[in-house]
């Protein structure tokens, strides 16, 4: 197996990890690589893994590993159940725009795939305007407390509820450096957005574009230039400004005391009490050797 097979092989092993079939098309976008690859050398590649070296098996224009033709049903299963949550993921994010400090509004998670199981709940990531991200906060968990779609940290029942799980400020979209691994690559490049302003979404990408040292084919070659706002209202933001650390303040010490593995700073939350990449990359590292594959990411 050369090392372009080896990209693919490793691609399908990592969606395996999720029972998540591939298409060509999504092979390609999600290939585990360190270069950019032509769509046709990837098809060429899938056929010759198939025919010679029987690693993989393909059904319904969909690519698996060896043995696991379930998936592909499961994946039809599954996205049934996803587009009934993006529905209600949609109506929440069609009221959550009204608050004018919220810039993007997208699913991250199984959901963002298509993926979902029957109780799982909806993962949102929020983007905000710079220095506005924790008074943001307590309208958006106010209204999805209105609108009866909350999920809250005690909640045993959590199907179709909402857990706005990350905030991140306009000033602080990039992932921290600790926080790049081929896990948050793809959190990053599979999110669906349901809205956003300012071309927010392409200011997302632009910042994280180290995706591309994970997943080369993921997301477009663009350049871009981030313009900064000249006009401003002093005073009325000097008071916005006393608003917001009040809210940091306040919030960030009724957390403290039931923080377990969430990361909060002025400019950004990551509201994940369990470490679901480490125990994900570790499983894809299981599967890799045992496949017999080194492990490189």
């Amino acid at each position: 197996m050369d090392g372009f097979q080896k990209a693919i092989f490793k691609t399908l092993i990592y969606a395996d990890i999720f029972d998540y079939p591939l298409s060509a098309e999504e092979v390609l976008r999600f290939l585990i690589a360190s270069r950019n690859i032509k769509p046709s050398s990837v098809q060429k590649a899938l056929s010759l893994i198939n025919a010679d070296l029987k690693l993989i098996e393909t059904e319904d224009d969909f690519y698996f590993l060896k043995g696991r033709g379930e998936i592909v049903e499961l994946r039809k299963k599954r996205e049934k159940i996803s587009l009934k949550k993006l529905e209600i993921a949609k109506k929440v994010a069609k009221k959550l725009k009204l608050i004018p400090t919220i810039k993007l509004i997208g699913v991250t998670g199984a959901l963002a795939m298509r993926n979902s199981e029957e109780d799982d709940d909806i993962d949102f990531l929020i983007i905000t305007s710079k220095n506005r991200l924790w008074l943001t906060r307590i309208l958006a968990l106010l209204l999805i407390e209105v609108l009866g779609k909350r999920r809250k940290p005690d909640d045993r029942n959590v199907k179709d509820k909402i857990c706005p799980n990350i905030f991140l400020d306009e000033n602080h979209l990039a992932l921290p450096k600790k926080e790049r691994n081929l896990f948050t690559a793809h959190e990053i490049c599979q999110m669906k957005v349901l809205w956003e302003k300012d071309n927010t979404y392409k200011k997302f990408l632009w910042e994280n574009r180290w995706v591309k040292e994970f997943l080369p084919n993921a997301i477009p070659n663009f350049k871009f230039k981030i313009v900064s706002c000249k006009f401003s209202f002093k005073i009325l933001n000097f008071v916005f400004d006393f608003l917001e650390k009040l809210a940091f303040k306040i919030q960030f010490a009724y957390m403290r005391p039931k923080m377990t593995k969430e990361k909060v700073a002025e400019g950004f939350a990551f509201f994940h009490p369990k470490d679901v990449s480490r125990r994900v990359l570790e499983k894809y590292v299981r599967k890799s050797i045992k496949m017999g594959l080194n492990y490189e990411l």
